[in-house]
């Protein structure tokens, strides 16, 4: 699972059918390297996010399940948001000595 930001929404009006009913979302991760982070993910949405909200996206097997519970593999999709986040508490620690 990882943390990401929605930054946009995929329009596509053609696609394979089992992918019919669903919304595609452009999500920014957080940050996972100390690299310039410019890396974009496209999930599958069937919880409403919006721009600008944090979300929390699962991929693969785990991605498809939180989908389609009972056929998994029924879904061509590799990732989802399987959560909006309403508040996030991160508390820092120093590994330094």
């Amino acid at each position: 699972m990882f943390l990401a930001e929605v930054t946009g929404t995929v329009w596509a009006t053609k696609k394979v059918d089992n992918l019919a009913n669903l919304r595609f979302l452009v999500v920014r991760p957080g940050k996972l390297h100390k690299k310039a982070d410019d890396e974009y993910v496209i999930v599958a949405d069937v919880l409403g996010a919006g721009p600008g909200e944090q979300v929390i996206c699962a991929y693969g097997h785990a991605a498809r399940r939180a989908i389609c519970p009972e056929n998994p593999s029924s879904l061509s999709i590799e990732a989802a948001v399987i959560g909006i986040v309403d508040k996030l508490d991160i508390t820092e620690t120093s590994t330094e000595s």
